[in-house]
Order: C-alpha cells, then structure tokens, then sequence
C-alpha cells in the first residue's frame, strides 16, 4: 500500500455538453467564465466541491497533480481556435507536470468542437501522445455520447448513476477507487454498447421508470456475473452526430471479459425492449398556461423543456411569457436571459419605470421579443454560491442580473445563461419561491433537485426551441450508429 500512496496521479477535464442544433458557438470567453483553471487553481477552485474533480481531489492516497480543467456551459460547437487553444494549454500544463503514474480524466461525454471529429477522443489522444499507456481512468456524464474509440482508449470509465446529476462527486471518488485497482496490478478494461435510441430528457430520470428499472436490472447482472461496474447512459439527442443514442458501458477485469460482453448484450435488449416507455407527449403553452393558472395546488411549476439552458438552449425564449402575461397570471416568476435588458435596468436604477422588449432575441426558434413595462425592483452582480446537491458549494455567476415587476409576473433577467440547477438562483435575489404562485424553470429534469420537493403541481411544457419534447422535430443530418 505504501507504493501505491507514492503514485503520482494528474487531474485532467474537458466538460462541454454540445447543443449542435444552437446558433451561439461556445468561445473561449465561456470557458473563462466558468471554468478555465489549471495546477493550484484548479485544486482550490473544486476543493470541497461536489464535483467530479472534487471527488477525484479526496483520492488522498495519491499524490495528486492538478494539470488542467476546460468546462463551459451547454451551448452550440466549440469554435475551432478555442479548441485548438484548450489543446495548446493542456499540452503545456501536461509537460509541465512531468511523469505521472496515472491520470484522473473529468469529460462530459457530448463534446463537439467545429473541424474535430472527436473533440474529446483528441483529449485523449493528447495525454496518450505525451504520456504514453499510463492507466486512465474517467468519468463521463448520463448524457454523455461516447465513441468506441474513446472507450477503448481508457482503462475504466463510469458515468454519472443520477438525473438529476446529484451524485458528481461519488463518481470522481469511484474513479480514483478504480484506478488504485489497477495500479495495484489489476488491469481493468471497459466495454461499450449503443442503441440507436434518442431519448429527451425529460424521460431519462433515474429516480422514475423506464430509467430506475433498466438501472436496477443491469446492475444486478452486473453483480451476478462478477463485474467492477455497469452504466446505462441516457445520451444527448441534442447533437447531431453519429455516435448520439443511448449506450451501456461496463468495467471489467481480465477474467469477466466474456461476462460483461453477456451483461451488456443482455441490457441492450432489455432497452430495445422498453424503448416505447421512453416517447413523450406534452402540452403546448397556452394549454400548460391555462392549467396552470386554475391549479389550486402551488406553486406550480411550468418546465420550459424545448427552452432548457442546461441542454444548450439560449434561455430567451418567450412563449410561456407571452401566455401568462395574456393570462394574466398573479404572483409568477419568470426568468429571462437577456443582457441589454439586466443593462438597462441597471442604467434606470432599482425603482425605475422601464419600458423596452425581453427576449426573443437570440434567434426565432424559442419566440419573438415581449413588449413590457414595469417597475425595476432589484439590481445585482448576480453571484450565488450554492448550497444545494449540484455542484455544492460553488460559487457561480448570472452576470448583471434585475428583479423586474411586470403586473403580476416576476421577471429575473440575467446577463449570463445560467440552468436552473439552484434554488439560490431566485433566493439570491431576494424572490422566495415557495410564495410563488407559478415559477417558471428552462430545463428538463435538472431543476428538480433544486425546486422539486416545493411544487405543489409540475407540468412540462411542449414549447418551442432547440431542445424540444420531441427530439426527432430536429433537422438532423446524421444517423445514430449501432456498436
């Protein structure tokens, strides 16, 4: 055990969930802004984080090497020069850090970078070209959409068990568990299946059927037959690649190769088999609207699903806006991503009449611009830290941020494309949700960590936009691939 105290292991991450189908390409800027770190830095900035690269930071019996870490949130393709220049970055910080025994490696899993086939399998090939056949191990996220490539390329890779994607940070822990395996001087191997199956999001929650099932029933064979580990891996059908759909993945010893083969096999049909439990159908805007207004149970919470900024979508979309201000809903918080709005607000001051239009200005596939006027309440820096199960105890920004009143509608307008993964995105700004008669959420499931125990009714909306109910109304030009 002494040996394996002294091993010297790197902690590398490149994090982008791609929304292809988005008009707004991810620059460097964007990782700037969330996550852009590497040696100190990056120890300090996910230490005692719920984050993979937290829990890849408790693996206390290695000597840890912080290289690097790239995360941005979900939006369109990576521009190539921001990719080339991640690359350039990692590379140095790889030569940098000297020889290592082994690496941590943090991927989502969905990366797309313009001109890169495999924006993530060059990450990879980065670390091998430097490095050599030093033992990876790695954790992808549920919505991740691995090539055969990537899995062949790493000793053992898990996915994250939970959506919403509470258990970030068990993972890192599992993975730096597996890597002491092998280190130790049991290799390990992962194996790959794809089903050419594309799932929305809202139908891919761990703790509700189909996925809980399919969950327990892989893991128990999984166990039976003697292996490390089994994933079933919801997939991104947000991005129009090949590789897109859903998969299994399992990590094996030497001697369980034939088993986890059998295993995996065996879970792919059990998906095939149940892959109508996955279709979706939910209500337009106005029908969700007028549902929710003559609710008695609140608040209610109204899923902008086609709208979901943690998918890739702009978060501006304006058409629950539209309905509840023709309805004219009371006691509604609505939030809103548009920057010359928080910035107007913020050059009329708190108290001011404003008068101008929100939304609907990233492009016209998630509505048109709403007229409004109404009186600035709050204006902030729009930073939180949170507290709750999504990457607990980091700090995070929504930009220039305002409280607007609009009749009876609460408006958040944030500068920057924040998720609704946090309670404190409304608390922060001095809006109690629980008062709330209706809050809006752009997301799918995500949001459920933060707001769904307070819900008195939840009703999914089937809105427009980029990450719609239905994944196949996507114009996509490729074809999921079986393997």
């Amino acid at each position: 055990m002494s040996s394996i105290r002294r091993r010297r292991v790197g902690i590398l991450g490149f994090w982008h969930e791609t929304n292809t189908f988005s008009t707004s390409p991810t620059t460097i800027e964007q990782f700037r802004e969330f996550e852009l770190s590497a040696g100190s830095a990056l120890a300090e900035k996910n230490a005692h984080v719920g984050s993979v690269i937290g829990g890849f930071l408790d693996a206390t019996h290695f000597d840890l090497v912080p290289i690097f870490s790239a995360g941005a949130w979900p939006s369109g393709p990576i521009e190539e020069d921001t990719m080339g220049e991640l690359l350039d970055r990692a590379r140095q910080e790889l030569i940098r850090a000297g020889g290592l025994d082994g690496i941590l490696l943090n991927l989502h899993g969905a990366m797309v970078a313009k001109q890169f086939k495999d924006a993530e399998l060059s990450a990879l090939g980065l670390v091998r070209e430097i490095l050599g056949e030093i033992p990876v191990s790695g954790v992808l996220d549920l919505h991740a959409n691995p090539a055969p490539e990537l899995i062949a390329g790493i000793d053992t890779l898990v996915s994250y068990d939970t959506y919403p994607h509470i258990d970030m940070r068990e993972r890192g822990v599992e993975a730096a568990q597996l890597l002491t395996t092998v280190l130790g001087g049991t290799p390990l191997r992962s194996q790959i299946r794809k089903v050419p199956l594309l799932v929305a999001p809202i139908a891919q929650g761990t703790d509700l059927d189909p996925m809980r099932l399919l969950q327990a029933r892989a893991n128990r064979r999984a166990k039976d037959a003697g292996l490390h580990r089994v994933c079933v891996i919801g997939g991104f059908a947000y991005s129009d690649v090949t590789r897109a759909g859903m998969s299994v993945m399992a990590v094996h010893d030497e001697a369980h190769a034939q088993a986890a083969s059998e295993v995996l096999d065996a879970t792919v049909a059990d998906i095939e088999n149940h892959a109508h439990d996955f279709e979706v159908v939910r209500d337009s805007p106005s029908v969700a609207v007028d549902r929710a207004l003559e609710a008695e149970a609140h608040p209610v919470v109204l899923v902008d699903v086609a709208d979901n900024v943690g998918g890739g979508s702009p978060g501006d979309g304006t058409a629950l806006l539209s309905e509840l201000l023709r309805g004219g809903a009371s006691g509604a918080v609505v939030p809103i991503i548009d920057r010359d709005v928080a910035e107007l607000a913020q050059e009329l001051g708190e108290g001011a009449v404003i008068e101008t239009s929100v939304g609907g200005k990233t492009d016209r596939r998630h509505g048109t611009p709403v007229p409004i006027q109404g009186h600035v309440v709050r204006i902030t820096d729009g930073r939180y830290r949170t507290a709750g199960p999504w990457m607990t105890g980091r700090e995070f920004s929504m930009g220039t941020t305002a409280v607007i009143e609009v009749g009876g509608v609460t408006l958040l307008v944030m500068s920057e494309r924040t998720p609704a993964f946090h309670s404190e995105q409304f608390t922060s700004q001095g809006i109690d949700p629980t008062r709330a008669s209706i809050i809006v959420v752009k997301g799918a499931l995500a949001w459920r960590a933060a707001f769904g125990r307070l819900a008195g009714e939840v009703i999914e909306v089937a809105g427009p936009g980029i990450t719609p109910v239905d994944v196949n109304a996507l114009p996509r030009q490729t074809t999921p691939m079986t393997f």
